[in-house]
């Protein structure tokens, strides 16, 4: 009898255990999960448009723009002025060409340099 009740008592402890956990868990810890790869032609395209990188282009010109005005109202020397705005010329064409760059790499879908109208690649 002893032995019957302590079977019954962890048998109910295990399955409340098991049972304890939401259904979702049970099924992601049983489901094998199969993953096809077929090379990364479509996960590394992207759409960057003309107008897109005109536009970042048109908003770091005028980030510039504000900036210098900024510069040339501060109270500095000449020499550090102009060393400021040429800095500053240095960081606006760095994220100019950054845009070019990704514009003309070749991933990119709006490339046509690369691609054709049916997005096929260019050899």
């Amino acid at each position: 009898m002893k032995k019957i009740f302590t079977l019954f008592l962890t048998l109910f402890i295990i399955s409340t255990a098991a049972f304890s956990q939401p259904f979702a868990a049970a099924v992601t810890f049983r489901t094998p999960t199969v993953h096809f790869s077929y090379g990364k032609r479509y996960v590394e395209t992207y759409s960057f448009t003309t107008v897109e990188r005109n536009r970042q282009i048109a908003n770091i010109n005028a980030a510039y723009n504000q900036q210098v005005r900024e510069a040339m109202n501060l109270r500095i020397a000449a020499s550090r002025k102009i060393d400021l705005i040429q800095q500053l010329q240095r960081e606006r064409n760095n994220k100019i060409e950054a845009v070019n760059n990704r514009f003309l790499d070749y991933r990119n879908k709006h490339n046509y340099n690369h691609y054709d109208r049916n997005f096929n690649w260019i050899k």
